[in-house]
């Protein structure tokens, strides 16, 4: 029900551009669903400190979609050991034209030093040297998860500096729902925000939705939908 309702407030607002992005939308989700399963923690972006259990996959798809642009994306994960999991993702410009066509693909490794309780990644995307070192830390209170990052992005650029990057990330855990809120942002002060939540309609199959934007007086709000899946 949430991921129908999100998709109304979409169409509700449309400025004329805003319906021909969500049809394409629609389109590229009904041929991926069609051709593949898909898993993913969407919609949050802040990480977790679980891992993939091992020999697990999991695959997830998202649609990110607004006034003049939308994306979508897929990453797949596989669990290689009980403490680590691999991970792959690419995205796909649809609009605006002119950035029509893939991103550059990210690879991803996750080592949890203590379960479930503080892990580290390293992600990095081909054929680039820019990487992005993260630490995680999650913390269960009850039905209320905690999640907080803090990390350091390279630019790959010599001469030219990474900078700090952080999140925090609360969800609140209810049975086949979940919903929180989150916030993410550099050494220069937060950066943006995220509230949505996602439903479980079969054990390791869910949807998501949500809207997030950024911390600026002329920021565009973003609408996101996604499909979780492992096997």
């Amino acid at each position: 029900m949430l991921y129908c309702v999100t998709f109304s407030i979409m169409v509700t607002h449309n400025q004329g551009g805003i319906l021909k992005h969500f049809m394409k939308c629609v389109i590229v989700v009904c041929f991926i669903v069609c051709v593949t399963e898909l898993y993913g923690a969407r919609p949050f972006a802040t990480d977790d400190a679980g891992t993939v259990e091992q020999g697990v996959h999991e695959l997830e798809f998202g649609c990110d979609f607004w006034s003049e642009d939308a994306v979508i994306g897929l990453g797949f994960k596989h669990g290689l050991t009980e403490r680590m999991d691999l991970g792959v993702g690419f995205a796909y410009i649809i609009e605006p034209d002119e950035e029509n066509g893939f991103e550059g693909a990210e690879l991803g490794v996750k080592f949890a030093l203590i379960p479930n309780l503080f892990s580290a990644s390293l992600t990095s995307t081909f054929g680039d040297a820019a990487y992005t070192l993260n630490g995680i830390v999650t913390r269960n209170l009850g039905p209320l998860e905690i999640d907080g990052n803090l990390g350091y992005e390279a630019t790959g650029i010599s001469g030219e500096e990474g900078t700090i990057i952080y999140a925090l990330a609360v969800i609140f855990n209810a049975e086949q729902f979940a919903f929180g809120v989150e916030g993410a942002g550099d050494k220069d002060g937060l950066r943006s925000w995220l509230m949505g939540g996602r439903y479980a309609i079969l054990e390791g199959f869910a949807v998501d939705a949500g809207i997030s934007g950024e911390f600026e007086d002329d920021a565009v709000s973003t609408l996101v939908a996604g499909i979780h899946y492992e096997f």
